[in-house]
């Protein structure tokens, strides 16, 4: 199962919007070249790219991953191979809708295989990767119901997976219960695949894996017994961890079956479903980033880039506010996120893997803050926008040379063609520093990293490509394009 990055980064994460709409309320994310809006209440963490948003809410009883894909007819099309409409799409609902028996439709879009992808075949493109809800194979072992489902004026077709878990013994992987509804709608011939990922295992099944994994005690064989597990097969699940695992799995507590974890999932889906908007999409608006919180302002990234983004909650910090930002091209997210759910993390995914995949990314972390509430920090701003800019450079000059000659670091990680500037005119503050970097002396890559700021707000940016080039200039100098000052 795809953890929707589509609950990525989930899984990562993370948002403004395509389009920003600045007179919008808190929390509302408007994609108008797509033609829809999610409100949530408190996400604690967002994503999003030009056809497609998710989110995790920061209170949430069930902790699941939320998103809401927009596919345009086109795409549709060329997936199914059957011309796509609106029009045909609610004929087809409408038909299910008056259907009492909740069968197997044949309508292709109706079926959860039509949104499966192979776990070893890389994505070649956005729309590719959206289309991806589950990973082939997952179905079959799954229990899938159908139904419709009214919300307001909106009709859905829902497709309901829930996946028991399994351990695979040739991967060494331990693929955990999970339970998938996905929405299905249509308006202005685009279909809109609106999804929730929750993990099904209780935190109960959690410790349970845990505990067992080096716990050979005879009171354990008891506890299997009681669940129904031979004594034979407890002891030789004692002797091999990886038997123990695959004993234990299909027994362990979920909540695929809790009534009342049931209700409050659905309770949560119900209120993303109650959150969404459609409306004719605005074409003529072409930006896609995100609204940054902060420094309030937009921030534009390529269109076939997704972003992931965060506001931390810095209580140690009174007056301050941060935002963390993460952007990369959309299929390289998504092929290293497949990678990471289908193989061991920890065993399995080795650096040559992930250097691969890997292309460009750019970090962007902005903060604020109030002098009234940090006087202390006001202070030390002053004093740093006293020293002057010939007295900062030679100290930079100085900490370059000890950067460059510490030799703990030249074991993992050489660096070449390194420049460091920073500049002070007295109301801005600019460092940046750019280098190649070898990384274990196989690995290589070109960074820039800006850190500039007022005295009362900043933004830190640190663009990393594969290689010793740089690729899309736009991001290389993303920070060079956000105002920290006002116009003059």
């Amino acid at each position: 199962m795809k953890k929707n990055l589509s609950a990525i980064m989930t899984s990562l994460i993370v948002l403004g919007c395509a389009y920003p709409v600045f007179a919008a309320p808190k929390n509302v994310y408007t994609d108008a070249d797509s033609g829809f809006s999610v409100q949530t209440a408190n996400p604690i963490f967002e994503y999003a790219s030009r056809h497609s948003y998710g989110f995790q809410e920061n209170i949430s009883a069930t902790d699941s991953v939320n998103s809401i894909a927009a596919i345009p007819a086109d795409i549709v099309t060329k997936k199914t191979g059957i011309a796509f409409s609106t029009k045909e799409f609610k004929a087809k609902l409408a038909a299910e809708m008056t259907k009492k028996s909740g069968g197997k439709p044949d309508y292709v879009l109706f079926q959860p295989e039509t949104y499966e992808h192979p776990e070893d075949k890389p994505y070649q493109s956005m729309e590719d990767a959206i289309f991806h809800i589950f990973s082939e194979g997952d179905i079959p072992n799954a229990k899938v119901t159908y139904d419709t489902k009214t919300v307001g004026k909106q009709n859905y077709f829902v497709i309901s997976v829930q996946y028991p878990g399994e351990f695979d013994k040739a991967k060494d992987i331990d693929k955990k219960a999970t339970d998938v509804k996905l929405y299905l709608t249509s308006e202005n011939d685009i279909l809109y695949l609106a999804g929730s990922y929750c993990s099904a295992e209780t935190e109960a099944a959690k410790k349970a894996k845990e505990d067992s994994s080096g716990n050979k005690d005879a009171s354990l064989k008891k506890n299997y017994e009681e669940k129904g597990v031979s004594m034979e097969t407890a002891g030789n699940a004692v002797d091999n961890p990886q038997a123990l695992q695959k004993a234990l799995l299909p027994l362990t507590d979920s909540s695929l079956n809790d009534p009342k974890f049931q209700k409050s999932l659905q309770k949560e889906r119900d209120a993303v479903l109650k959150g969404l908007t459609f409306f004719k999409p605005d074409k003529s608006k072409k930006f896609f980033g995100f609204n940054d919180p902060v420094l309030k302002q937009a921030v534009a990234l390529p269109g076939n880039w997704m972003y992931a983004r965060v506001t931390p909650d810095v209580k140690e910090l009174e007056g301050m506010n941060l935002n963390v930002a993460w952007a990369a091209p959309y299929t390289m997210v998504t092929n290293i996120a497949s990678m990471c759910m289908t193989m061991d993390v920890t065993k399995d995914i080795k650096p040559d893997d992930v250097y691969k995949i890997y292309d460009e990314s750019v970090l962007l972390a902005s903060y604020s803050y109030r002098k009234k509430k940090n006087k202390n920090a006001a202070d030390v701003m002053e004093e740093i926008f006293s020293v002057p800019q010939s007295q900062m450079q030679k100290a930079v000059d100085e900490m370059m040379s000890s950067l460059l000659n510490y030799e703990k670091l030249k074991k993992y990680a050489v660096l070449s063609n390194a420049k460091a500037k920073i500049a002070n005119d007295g109301q801005l503050i600019k460092f940046s520093f750019d280098s190649n970097v070898k990384v274990l002396d196989k690995y290589d890559f070109l960074t820039r990293s800006v850190l500039s700021g007022t005295r009362d707000k900043g933004l830190f940016s640190l663009y990393v490509a594969k290689g010793d080039k740089a690729k899309t200039k736009s991001i290389v100098n993303l920070a060079d394009t956000v105002k920290l000052l006002p116009d003059k």
